[in-house]
Formats: structure tokens, C-alpha cells, sequence
């Protein structure tokens, strides 16, 4: 525990009390896998579980997370974004965010990390029950919001909409594309929003809680998944989906489900080849900012 103690603390001395964002001046970045966990769990009150944090650095799940968004992302990057993607091996999805089918693609995503990491880790089980519902006050005392402005009322309805009306929506994919993003983007238009502004809590709420500060950072889509309130997050979504199919007493045997179930699999499949020390170094190149930092209020 000294050991542990000290360490934290003399990462916390080199950097000032405050996590470099940029990954050139954090002494971590020089540190093996190991080590690393160790210090964000000494360093980061909202860090996972060490067992978790380590099973997320040696699968490159937060290689994989970003890969996700950001190639939904494609038709909005700029081209530095895009040759930085297609320097990782990365290409255009099929379906951008927030376009007709990726509503389903993103619950089905985030579900099967669930479902994986409580198969792996039951002792932990609760760290993603998730929610009873998302907190709205600014000084909340388990989760302040970093965003100085009070808790938007569009948002606010898309709670109780998403809490006591879940049988408004039709399908799988309303909901999920209802909870993501504003986006709905058209062919002329990449950047084109819904309608209808309550959309978008998901996004709204990464927005809400980002720390720049933080090593897992909510708002970073490449170390957001070691952070306990992207998965209060993420369980709460998972057990509005559970209750919606239950209403509607949908089968997860339906094709499309199971379609987009496998989908999210795959995406987690590859195994990240580990150099001969047992480390993981992630990427071959570190992401850039823009990639991220693309979470926005999505009003």
C-alpha cells in the first residue's frame, strides 16, 4: 500500500496535481502497463477497479472505443483526422452516427461490453448496475458536473421521457438513436441535427462530466471506459433497453438484434499483440485532441 501510495504521489508532485493531456510531458507515458494501472487507480477517484483497468489496457479496449466513434465520425473529420485514422488502418463505417441503423449498433455496442466485462469480473457486477436515473444537479455529491450551466430542460425531458414513457418508442433503434446524438446526417449535409433538441442525452452527458484534468477523462472516448461514471452512464442506458424490450417484449433471437449484437463482438475481438516485456503501448501513434475531445453538448 506505501508502495502504491508513494507512487501515486510522486506522479502527482511531477505533474503538478493535474494529468497532462497531450500525453509528451506525463511521466506515466514512460511507465510499463503495470504501472500505469497503479497509478490511475492510486491517482483517479472514479478509477475502475485495477483488475478491470488491466483487462481494458491488455484487450486495447480503449483503442477499440475510439476506433468505433471515430470512424462513425468519418464524414465530419477534418483531413488531418482522416489521415491519422487511415495511418491506424481505419476506414470509413458504413453507418455514420446518428444515421438510420447506428441507433441499434451503439445500444448493442455498449451492451456487449457489459455482458463481457460482468461475465469476467461478477465480484464487480455492481460497478455497472448504472443509475436510477441521471443526476441533474450541478453540485450533485457522487457526481458534480464540471459544466457551469445549469442542467438543460430539453435534456431534463428527455429523462422522464426515457424513465416513465419508454413505450413511445417503436423500435430498438429509435431509442438508441434518440439516446446518442442530435446528428442525423444527410448526404448533403454531415453535420445536419434532429429536430427535436431533447435528443442527444448521451452525448449531452459525457459533455456534462468531462475533466481535462482527468488521465480517464469522460469525455476522452480512449480512456473514458476506465472511468466508473462513463459505466453509471452506460448501465443506466443498459437497463432502459432491458425495460424497453421487456414492454415490448421483443426476443433477442430477432436477427436483426443478434446482427448487431455480433457486430459489437467482432469489434472486440482482436487480440492487441503484446510486446516480449508483457506491456501494452496502445496505438502506434497517439490519437490527436481533436479525436478525443469530440463530445459536445449535442443541443
Amino acid at each position: 500500500m506505501m508502495k502504491l501510495f508513494a507512487l501515486g504521489v510522486s506522479v502527482m508532485l511531477a505533474t503538478g496535481c493535474a494529468a497532462s493531456t497531450d500525453g509528451v510531458d506525463d511521466p506515466s507515458a514512460d511507465m510499463d502497463g503495470e504501472q500505469q494501472d497503479e497509478v490511475v487507480s492510486a491517482t483517479e477517484p472514479l478509477a475502475m477497479p485495477k483488475p478491470i483497468l488491466t483487462y481494458l489496457r491488455t484487450q486495447d479496449w480503449g483503442s477499440h472505443h475510439l476506433q468505433w466513434h471515430t470512424i462513425r465520425q468519418w464524414d465530419r473529420l477534418g483531413p488531418s483526422d482522416q489521415a491519422w485514422a487511415k495511418r491506424q488502418g481505419w476506414a470509413r463505417a458504413d453507418l455514420m452516427e446518428g444515421a438510420k441503423g447506428n441507433g441499434l449498433e451503439f445500444l448493442a455496442m455498449h451492451r456487449v461490453m457489459i455482458r463481457t466485462l460482468t461475465s469476467k469480473f461478477p465480484k464487480n457486477a455492481e460497478c455497472f448496475n448504472g443509475w436510477e436515473k441521471p443526476p441533474t444537479d450541478n453540485a450533485d455529491k457522487a457526481d458534480p458536473a464540471t459544466d457551469a450551466e445549469a442542467f438543460d430542460a430539453k435534456k431534463a425531458a428527455a429523462i422522464d421521457k426515457l424513465q416513465n414513457h419508454l413505450a413511445d418508442f417503436k423500435t430498438d433503434e429509435e431509442l438508441g438513436l434518440y439516446l446518442e446524438t442530435t446528428l442525423r446526417p444527410t448526404s448533403a449535409d454531415p453535420n445536419a441535427r434532429a429536430a427535436d433538441k431533447s435528443a442527444g442525452l448521451h452525448n449531452y452527458l459525457h459533455y456534462r462530466f468531462q475533466d481535462a484534468k482527468s488521465k480517464i477523462d469522460i469525455g476522452d472516448p480512449s480512456v473514458n471506459l476506465q472511468n466508473k461514471r462513463f459505466w453509471r452512464l452506460h448501465g443506466w442506458i443498459e437497463a432502459r433497453w432491458t425495460e424497453f424490450r421487456k414492454i415490448k417484449n421483443l426476443s433477442e433471437q430477432d436477427p436483426k438484434y443478434l446482427a448487431a449484437i455480433k457486430k459489437g463482438e467482432e469489434m472486440l475481438a482482436p487480440k492487441l499483440k503484446l510486446p516480449g516485456d508483457g506491456t501494452t503501448k496502445g496505438l502506434p501513434e497517439a490519437p490527436p485532441e481533436s479525436l478525443r475531445k469530440f463530445f459536445t453538448k449535442d443541443l
